[in-house]
């Protein structure tokens, strides 16, 4: 069985957010035919610099490891940009995260909200500063 290359099967819908946070919401599959759609709006969001990147996996019918690994490649390269994961209880993301190890290494949240809400680096920093001076 060979791989099909038709990135239509992966859709794609950047969410908008806060400042200093990009999100990118996944729908369908994410497999080594779509991997090369993903990276694509990968680079043009890591492009902007972002305090945080959200990825939702929450909506994918199918991960495989190439996906998976394109995720965890992500996260390394993400520099300065912090990667939150959402798995949204989708069984093909959180199976092949954790049977891989990739969820120990990522920041995986159980819904957007929730990654979302976990803050920026700069909310984080000025809530510290306000908690330091009270």
């Amino acid at each position: 069985m060979g791989v099909s290359f038709e990135p239509e099967r992966l859709e794609i819908v950047r969410l908008e957010t806060s400042s200093g946070i990009v999100a990118l919401a996944l729908t369908g599959e994410l497999d080594a035919g779509t991997t090369p759609k993903l990276a694509s709006a990968l680079v043009r969001a890591l492009d902007e610099v972002p305090e945080v990147l959200v990825l939702d996996l929450s909506r994918l019918s199918f991960i495989s490891v190439a996906g998976a690994r394109s995720i965890r490649l992500t996260h390394d390269a993400a520099g300065a940009t912090r990667l939150r994961i959402v798995t949204g209880g989708s069984r093909a993301a959180d199976v092949l995260l954790h049977r891989t190890g990739f969820a120990a290494v990522l920041d995986c949240y159980p819904t957007r909200a929730a990654a979302l809400s976990a803050g920026s680096r700069t909310s984080f920093l000025s809530q510290a500063k306000a908690n330091w001076n009270n």
